[in-house]
């Protein structure tokens, strides 16, 4: 158990943060075999043991993500100069103001979200949980947010490849279309799981659900691209690596005036810098009217 412990480590050190379904694929062959049908019985076994390294402090808890787990809460400070501080630290400039395409990224469930997150907050993009079919509220509020801005939208997308995953990409952007009447320009780009990333053969395959009511069209998509429509694949068989890898590239891609982006990460540096400034000019003030008070 030591050993298999031992090789948890190694496979999740290299990956974090991922999902415990992650995991499981990244063992696939390794540490367990696959399992047939739709069965996951292994699933059992980095659920298991995961959870048990992490109780008994063998596994760093942040390197597993779980973005299901939110706190809604208002923010608050213990002072004034804590507010400061926190601000210095999370301070950005909204550098997509300086670029003619709005860009946000979508991604099936909660759990993948949290391995895409790093890679959001580096550019400062928006990430979205579609949890499964977008509610008509959750797509409408967008369509809303996206119009206010009066900018062509660029979303890129990361889901399953089966019938429900297919049907969500569909089904966002039909809404969009018909609660965007007011005219909203939108560039739907999937980054995961592809027809190509299917066709490929290299990532683990399920039976799909035939069972599940998209699964018509579905078996349709996959006829159409040359594919079997047996076949499934969750977003998960792709390593986090080249998840994290893909969507990086593909945000860069979408700056498309590099000089007015430079300009406005100046200013962010600048701002920061002044911020930092005044965090310690009232440190220093309040650290004096302490003295006084003592010396009082």
């Amino acid at each position: 158990m030591e050993a298999l412990r031992a090789e948890l480590y190694e496979i999740v050190q290299a990956a974090q943060p991922c999902t415990v379904r992650h995991v499981y694929y990244l063992g696939l062959g390794v540490l367990w075999e696959k399992d047939t049908g739709k069965s996951r019985r292994n699933y059992s076994v980095p659920v298991r043991e995961l959870g048990h390294m992490r109780e008994h402090g063998q596994l760093p808890w942040e390197w597993i993500t779980d973005g299901t787990r939110l706190v809604r809460q208002e923010t608050q400070y213990e002072s004034m100069l804590d507010a400061l501080e926190r601000t210095t630290e999370t301070y950005r400039r909204n550098l997509w103001a300086s670029q003619p395409r709005r860009v946000e990224v979508w991604c099936e469930s909660d759990s993948i979200s949290g391995v895409l997150h790093p890679v959001t907050t580096k550019w400062g993009v928006g990430l979205f949980s579609c949890r499964g079919q977008s509610s008509k509220t959750f797509v409408y509020e967008a369509v809303r947010h996206n119009q206010a801005h009066g900018k062509p939208l660029t979303v890129l997308y990361a889901g399953d490849w089966d019938p429900s995953g297919r049907s969500i990409p569909r089904s966002v952007v039909d809404r969009i279309e018909r609660y965007g009447s007011n005219g909203i320009e939108l560039d739907f780009q999937p980054i995961a799981v592809t027809a190509e990333d299917a066709r490929s053969g290299r990532l683990v395959a399920h039976e799909a659900n035939t069972a599940d009511s998209n699964f018509k069209r579905f078996r349709d998509e996959c006829l159409r691209e040359g594919l079997d429509p047996y076949s499934a694949i969750e977003v998960e068989a792709l390593r986090p690596g080249e998840l994290r890898r893909r969507l990086d590239r593909s945000i860069e891609a979408l700056i498309q005036d590099v000089h007015q982006w430079n300009v406005l990460a100046a200013a962010e540096d600048h701002d920061r810098s002044m911020l930092k400034g005044v965090q310690e000019a009232l440190a220093a003030h309040l650290g004096q009217q302490d003295h006084g008070d003592g010396e009082g």
